[in-house]
Order: C-alpha cells, then structure tokens, then sequence
C-alpha cells in the first residue's frame, strides 16, 4: 500500500530518493532517514522510499494542532500574563521527571516545555463535539488506532512526515482552518533564528524510541520544510551526544543539498 501511495504522490510532486543520505546518518552514529521538501524547485527528497508514509505517534507535534484549536475556542490566550493554574500534581514523561511542568504556564512555555497537562485541559473545556470533531479526529491524523488513552497522541494517534511538512507549509502560509493570527503566533514560536523553525518530538513506539524534528529553513527564495525522525530500541542508551550528532546530520544535508 505504501508503494502505492508512494506512486499516487509521484504524480503531484516531484519525488527524489536520494539514498546516499544515508552516508550521514550511518557516519554520525544514528538510525534515522529525512523527508525534505524544497519548494523552491518543487521537489521531494528523502533516503528512504518508505519513510514520507511511514506511520508513528504525532507525539508532542499535536500540541501545535491542540495550541490553534484551544486558540480558536478561546480556551489558550496568546498573553504570557495569562496562565493556567497548575494543579499541584507533578507528573513524567514515560517515566522521566519534568519539573518545568510543576508551575502555573502560559501558551508560550507551554510549548516550549511541550506541557501535557496544559493541553490536556481542551479535554474538560471544549464542548463534546468540538473535542470529537478537532481533537480525537484530528485532520492532522492519518490514523488512529485508539483514542480513549488520555495522551493518545503519543500511543495511538499517529502521523506520518509528509502530513507534517504539509502541515507545516499550511501553517506558515497562513492555510490552516484557523485565524491567521492565531497561525501566525504558533509560528512564531518554533522560530529559533530568523531563518529556523524547528518542533521536536519524542515518543515510544513499537519497542523504539523515536526523536522527530521538523522544521522550515528561509535562506532561499522559498521555504525550505523538512522532517527527520531517528530511531533507537528501547534497551539502547542515548547517546550523550545525540543533540549535537542530530543538528550535524541536519547541516550535513543541506549543505550536500546546496541549501
């Protein structure tokens, strides 16, 4: 099926395998591909053939999703004087410690922190419907094996790296089904410089940890959007220095790539 879809696509965009990218995870040590998609020539790269449909929990992503939807339902303000009171109960990340979590928070930090319990809140402040329709069916979502968790976005609800660049573009073009002010002040929090953008995400799935990062690059004419997920068993130990060998793949790329 994923071939299929992977022969539909091809007939929209300009697809290109560029399998020798793989050179630059093996060298840095990490299990991982890339999904790039330049829209200055209209084309889509990636080292592996299966990774734009492969499937995994959108994970902390859905938070940009839940941020424009609490937004919209005027549950979330954009005011950083305007927190929601934490209800004292410290809480982890499969099984990780996260004191930041233990304040009252604000939109900003919120997403910064990539805050559960922030998010969780739509759960008891949207009507039925609206939690139904925007955030258990979420478009974002290309499949949902079972939404009754209470964090499912990080068990079931899962996505894949071309829904989020196509997400990503949406965003920044001002396309999503949302207010534009609101679109444009999410945007503007994944900034980390003037031409970065990047939203990370690690979940556990499958028996693998999964990093996933994606972002938007401006140093051409047009938007440059990509994702990269890497993947580790869950007996592995983390490398100490994952950060910095995972920022090097990315600028090995697009550096190859004459970005």
């Amino acid at each position: 099926m994923k071939y299929v879809l992977l022969f539909l696509f091809s007939g929209i965009f300009n697809l290109q395998a560029q399998s020798y990218l793989d050179y630059y995870f093996k060298s840095n040590n990490i299990d991982g591909a890339i999904v790039i998609y330049n829209q200055n020539k209209d084309e889509w790269l990636f080292n592996s053939e299966l990774e734009p449909f492969s499937n995994t929990p959108a994970a902390a992503h859905f938070q940009l999703w839940q941020a424009l939807v609490g937004l919209e339902e005027k549950v979330f303000k954009t005011e950083v004087n305007k927190k929601q009171l934490w209800d004292g109960v410290k809480r982890s990340f499969f099984d990780e410690r996260r004191p930041e979590w233990n304040n009252d928070t604000n939109l900003v930090d919120a997403l910064k922190n990539k805050n559960d319990w922030y998010f969780d809140l739509l759960k008891n402040k949207l009507s039925e419907k609206s939690y139904l329709e925007n955030i258990k069916n979420a478009s974002l979502f290309k499949e949902i094996k079972n939404n009754e968790f209470l964090y499912f976005w990080n068990y079931a609800g899962l996505t894949n790296p071309n829904t989020m660049i196509l997400f990503l573009k949406d965003l920044y073009e001002g396309n999503l089904p949302f207010n534009k002010k609101h679109q444009q002040f999410i945007l503007n929090q994944l900034f980390i410089n003037e031409n970065l953008a990047i939203h990370t995400a690690e979940t556990s799935y499958l028996g693998q940890k999964i990093d996933w990062t994606i972002g938007i690059y401006l140093k051409q004419d047009k938007p440059v959007y990509f994702s990269m997920r890497t993947y580790r068993s869950l007996e592995t130990e983390k490398l100490e220095d994952y950060e910095k060998r995972k920022n090097l793949i990315i600028s090995q790329i697009f550096d190859v790539l004459n970005f």
